[in-house]
């Protein structure tokens, strides 16, 4: 009888700590689709900024490029499982409205790669803005317009549009920027179209 009593015990506790591991999951990705309705929809065809995007420019030399970015989801599954089995919940003051990820541009000149972080607007998250760093120094495509930040952008259903602006890197990895001449401040729209899953 007493190993019974120890087993049922034993047996509640698994249970309880199951229940407790799928109510803080589902609890965490509920508050996201509220806190993040850019990123998280409890409709699962939902149009969201995350995911895939591409499209082309041309950028101030007349360099036609193709610009392939991806958003990242701000929680990962894993990240969602792992806070989810936690003991006592991180105390995590996340800018909700933040996102970062990864472009690409290609042309005649080669591959750019960037990492991207940016935020939406807090008015309105269709609304975007975001800064482009190298994904590898060493790496730049140069002589070269290389892109530093989409100063605006418009995202709705399946479209993109965003104004770029650029610095100019020479051969030996040093910027120069001359107001006397125009391309130095240019900045140009970039029309973007989701990729399906």
């Amino acid at each position: 009888m007493n190993k019974r009593k120890i087993v049922l015990a034993l047996g509640s506790l698994v249970l309880l700590s199951w229940l407790v591991y799928e109510c803080k999951y589902y609890t965490s990705y509920w508050f996201d689709t509220f806190d993040r309705p850019w990123a998280y929809s409890s409709d699962e065809n939902a149009k969201l900024l995350v995911g895939k995007w591409q499209g082309s420019f041309i950028d101030p030399d007349n360099v036609k490029k193709t610009l392939e970015i991806e958003i990242d989801e701000p929680v990962t599954e894993e990240e969602r499982e792992r806070n989810a089995a936690r003991k006592r919940s991180s105390r995590r003051r996340d800018n909700k409205r933040a996102f970062d990820g990864k472009a690409i541009a290609k042309s005649r000149l080669g591959t750019e790669t960037y990492e991207i972080y940016g935020a939406v607007e807090k008015d309105d998250f269709h609304h975007l803005h975001f800064n482009f760093r190298p994904e590898d120094e060493k790496k730049r495509v140069l002589p070269n317009f290389t892109l530093v930040e989409a100063n605006t952008g418009n995202w709705q259903d399946d479209g993109m549009t965003l104004t770029v602006s650029f610095a100019y890197h020479n051969a030996d990895g040093s910027s120069t920027w001359r107001s006397s001449d125009p391309r130095h401040s240019k900045k140009v729209t970039a029309t973007l179209s989701r990729i399906p899953k």
